[in-house]
């Protein structure tokens, strides 16, 4: 099972928004894991368990217990076999924040590691261009057992779904499905409403 969690950003720096690394986003994500492990009926010792795979700066925290539960933060490639031996002892792995950075070059086991695993929960925010790169901000859930909901922020806070996909969608299908809905949502925009959202979205770099 698959959870990605959006991170707040703590301690950020105008150069970088995580100096401490990988180190910091665990200790940031130490806490939200701890109410999920809450929820999986985790007892408290397991909770507060300090266990890793691998070296303790890589910072995979890993968590066993509840219904024959291990829970798994920030994995990456190195430790897919140390998953398959949990998940082949019965238990159910539970990985969240997962960084296995799949690419052409990564070995057929971390891609049909990545590939088995059931994307329970994601929360992404979504930065996408429309025609004349115009910055439309959009964000991408999935709920399990609901499909992946994109929808696009509009002003004021709201949101409007755009579209909904059973499998993740890939970042191409993201791209065109925001541009053609920019194209039309967006075609009554003045040249100064235009210059204006451009401005904003730089002043955020």
């Amino acid at each position: 099972i698959k959870v990605e969690v959006p991170l707040p950003i703590t301690g950020g720096t105008e150069l970088d928004d995580w100096p401490g690394g990988i180190g910091q986003k665990y200790q940031t994500l130490r806490p939200m894991v701890a109410e999920m492990l809450k929820t999986l009926n985790f007892t408290r010792e397991e909770m507060e368990s300090k266990k890793f795979l691998g070296y303790v700066d890589d910072a995979i925290g890993i968590w066993e217990g509840g219904s024959n539960l291990a829970v798994v933060c920030f994995p990456t490639q190195e430790v897919c076999k140390d998953l398959e031996k949990l998940a082949g002892a019965g238990k159910t792995v539970i990985v969240v924040n997962s960084q296995f950075f799949i690419d052409p070059l990564s070995p057929q086991s971390s891609r049909d590691w990545e590939d088995s695993l059931e994307q329970a929960y994601e929360l992404q925010s979504l930065n996408m261009k429309g025609p004349g790169l115009l910055p439309v901000k959009g964000v991408l859930l999935r709920c399990f057992p609901t499909p992946f909901t994109v929808a696009r922020k509009l002003e004021g806070g709201d949101r409007k779904v755009i579209a909904t996909y059973e499998k993740r969608p890939a970042r191409k299908v993201l791209d065109d499905l925001f541009f053609k809905d920019s194209e039309e949502r967006d075609k009554g925009l003045s040249m100064f409403d235009r210059l204006k959202k451009l401005q904003q979205d730089a002043s955020n770099i």
